[in-house]
């Protein structure tokens, strides 16, 4: 039958959700249907085989239409389908309709549980039969009469009840409704009796699981015996704690003398939770020693005064009997403790900062175990129920934030309830050190020269702030062989200064950034500082004659004044270098132009006017320029041919030199390059003048070789070329670096100077030129180069 029921259920399931979903959908559905929601969004979409709808949730369920009794009743005949399917809330069960049996079927039973009412004059009529005595238990005889009223067929339990060690019941099935007299039949002792005239034990009426609005009365007769309780010898046995059941062991030990035998029943009052009651039957008359039985939880610690009643012909009592319930008691061991989480200075305490702490608890109760607050921070365990005796573990949980680096001792107390206080130390963390460099503040100090070894005055000072005091640690790269190094302590907070020493030996002049780092937790901003080196001494070797060439040219013309200067030239002029000596080849050839390279150790070669090198000299060129990696600032007009043999044999071009000069002017490029933005100025756009408009120039270069001026009118015609990875430059006109401080012409000697030999420029023919300014650049370029490149070493072959 239950299995038909659950069909039927199933079946009637469906139906009402494929009708939902079918309103939802206006679309014909030829599938299988499931529905789902988010919770199992992640599962197949086709509804296993055989089930034409398939409901998925992991937190839902299917709600059906819910009415009471009546409402479903009112649900017209010709509406109520086989399997049509209600919950309802007047039985707490689902129904269904069975055209078969034509009835409301139940899935709590077939029939469903009856719906019973007493009314108030159906309460008048119950009937107590037998006869109830106290310590007598109940017989046969013992019975309980109710009328009822059935407005719903079905199953039924009816109970009376009462608080005096007895009861009624009956269960079974009204097959209809209507009006029905159901007996119930007792159970128990009753074990208290009442005095004639009193109305006795209340009964309470349950009609399946809901109680009637009906209270009779059943009277016990109280039991014949006479006792004399000794109420100053009464005494409390067991240990009493707060929230702790009372067993076996709790009990009041009674002393009485009894003058007529029978059944006894003694009970105290209920007080602070928990109460005492004994009964039996006293069989002898004299002194007798009973116990009553505690039952019931104390609530709060403290002493409770009970009253004692019996019943006693005389009706003994006794009032003020104490009990005593303990007040929370425990200990705590301190080097137990586990202490969780990580403790830093400055950072507050989270979750994961606890104190765990074993407590032995010798008096349950609630207690409140904390510290006391040091350095910002504490901790506490709230309210707590220490609700077992013995080992019971209890966590402390932290707040605050720690406003100091040194070890913590938190003194440990409950209240109440703590036998004695005791510390537990939290180690604290201190922060990293912490400081901002700034950058701004960087100075450095001494003299840098290269191959010169770091000494006690080559250091950097910076300023820093610090956050956080510690072991501080800032440090450069090293660049050019040498860095800078400054380590401490830092004890203080603020502003306060740093040293950085520095060490190594200098490799070559110019200037480098040194990139400075430290330690600081924070990270920080890095900084960046340049240190200049001073160039060494270069060796300048004059190949050419006359004031064209510096071996040749006086002190106060210009090939030899400009890289004379000590504030273009010098240890702390524009171009930092120890010394420019500067010799003589004059218009040598061969063995010669070599010796004077190898034996004076040549750095760079000024190649200039009447110098026509033949076929030794272009091979010892060619030589100190790949293989010493010397710098040839190359000018010549004298011969093409030999022009483009040198720079042909250079570059590894084939060029082409003509001697066609016709202006003064020749355009500078505005091309990024060294020698053009350099130093002195510059002179990109503007204009580097002939000496007696009889330049060379330049067609058919290599892509080695970078273009930087051109004929004036002509942009195919190369004026001043640089190959792009050799020390070497040309410049088709031999007296492009010859000028004096008094000649002002505007056709000859266009490098003009100062009567010290600064680099100056001068109006021409066609506009003004920029030889001095582009001459002291070049030479700015070549001491960078040689510095860089050179091999000092190295003799040419």
């Amino acid at each position: 039958m239950k299995t038909q029921i659950f069909r039927n259920i199933f079946h009637t399931l469906l139906v009402l959700v494929i009708l939902t979903f079918s309103v939802q959908r206006s679309f014909a559905q030829t599938n299988m249907t499931k529905i789902k929601d988010g919770t199992v969004s992640g599962t197949p979409n086709t509804p296993v085989l055989g089930a034409v709808l398939e409901l998925e949730s992991n937190n839902k369920g299917f709600l059906t239409p819910r009415l009471t009794a009546s409402q479903r009743d009112a649900i017209i005949p010709a509406n109520r389908v086989d399997g049509l399917l209600i919950y309802n809330t007047s039985t707490g069960c689902f129904n269904y309709w069975s055209t078969v049996q034509s009835v409301w079927l139940s899935l709590c039973g077939t029939p469903p549980p009856a719906v019973i009412n007493i009314s108030t004059v159906q309460c008048n009529e119950v009937v107590v039969n037998g006869i109830y005595k106290q310590g007598e238990f109940l017989n046969t005889n013992n019975t309980l009469n109710i009328p009822v009223s059935v407005t719903q067929a079905g199953t039924y339990e009816v109970s009376a009840s009462t608080n005096n060690g007895y009861y009624f019941s009956v269960s079974g099935t009204f097959p209809t409704t209507g009006s029905y007299m159901l007996t119930l039949n007792g159970v128990g002792t009753p074990n208290k009796g009442y005095n004639t005239g009193e109305s006795g034990d209340e009964l309470s009426i349950v009609l399946n699981n809901r109680p009637a609005n009906c209270k009779p009365f059943v009277f016990v007769e109280k039991a014949s015996v006479d006792f004399v309780i000794t109420c100053a010898n009464i005494q409390s046995q067991g240990n009493y704690y707060i929230g702790m059941a009372l067993n076996d062991t709790n009990k009041l030990k009674v002393a009485v003398n009894v003058t007529s035998t029978g059944f006894w029943s003694i009970n105290t009052n209920v007080l602070n939770g928990y109460s005492f009651a004994g009964t039996g039957n006293f069989t002898t008359v004299g002194a007798h020693t009973i116990e009553l039985t505690g039952t019931g939880t104390p609530l709060a610690s403290g002493t409770n005064q009970f009253n004692l009643s019996s019943n006693a012909s005389n009706a003994s009592s006794c009032s003020n009997i104490p009990v005593i319930v303990a007040p929370v008691k425990y200990s705590v061991d301190c080097s137990e403790a586990v202490i969780n989480g990580s403790y830093m200075q400055d950072v507050a305490l989270n979750t994961s900062n606890t104190i765990l702490l074993k407590v032995n608890v010798l008096a349950t109760g609630k207690t409140t175990i904390t510290t006391n607050t040091v350095s910002g921070i504490t901790f506490t365990s709230g309210v707590v129920s220490l609700d077992v005796l013995g080992e019971q573990l209890i966590t402390l949980t932290g707040t605050g934030t720690i406003t100091g680096a040194n070890d913590i001792i938190l003194g440990i107390t409950g209240t109440p309830g703590l036998e004695a206080p005791c510390n537990i130390t939290i180690p604290i963390a201190a922060q990293p050190v912490n400081y901002a460099m700034s950058c701004s503040s960087i100075t450095v100090n001494g003299s840098y020269a290269p191959e010169t070894p770091m000494i006690a005055s080559n250091t950097m000072t910076l300023n820093v702030t610090v956050t956080y005091p510690g072991a501080y640690s800032i440090t450069t790269n090293t660049v050019n062989g040498i860095s800078f190094t400054g380590t401490g302590t830092f004890s203080t907070t603020g502003a306060q200064p740093v040293t950085l020493k520095g060490s190594g030996i200098p490799l070559a002049g110019g200037a480098f950034n040194y990139t400075i780092t430290s330690n600081s937790s924070s990270g920080g901003t890095n900084c960046t500082k340049s240190i200049t080196f001073v160039y060494r001494t270069m060796n300048v070797l004059g190949v050419g004659q006359g004031l064209y060439a510096p071996g040749t040219a006086s002190n106060s013309e210009a090939a030899r004044a400009i890289i004379q200067n000590k504030n273009s030239f010098g240890p702390s002029g524009k171009v930092q270098i120890e010394d420019m000596k500067i010799f003589n080849n004059g218009l040598s050839q061969g063995a010669t132009l070599r010796n004077n390279i190898n034996n004076n150790k040549i750095d760079i070669i000024v190649l200039s006017y009447n110098f026509l090198p033949n076929a030794a000299s272009i091979e010892i060129l060619n030589d100190f320029v790949k293989n010493k990696k010397g710098v040839l600032i190359h000018s010549q007009e004298n011969s093409a041919s030999s022009v483009q043999d040198l720079i042909n044999k250079i570059s590894g071009g084939s060029v082409t030199v003509s001697g066609t000069g016709t202006t003064y002017q020749n355009p500078i490029l505005n091309v990024a390059d060294p020698i053009l933005e350099g130093p002195f100025e510059d002179v990109r756009g503007k204009a580097g003048g002939s000496d007696v408009n009889n330049s060379y120039y330049v067609t058919n270069y290599p892509s080695n070789m970078t273009l930087l001026a051109t004929q004036q009118g002509n942009a195919a015609r190369a004026w001043m070329l640089k190959h792009n990875t050799l020390g070497y430059v040309y410049v088709g006109d031999a007296g492009w670096i010859s000028g004096t401080p008094s000649n002002t012409s505007t056709t000859i000697w266009p490098a003009y100077v100062t009567t010290t030999g600064l680099p100056l420029s001068k109006s021409y023919t066609g506009g003004t030129v920029y030889n001095s300014l582009l001459y002291a650049n070049t030479m700015a370029w070549a001491v960078k180069y040689v510095q860089e490149n050179t091999i000092v070493t190295y003799n040419v072959q």
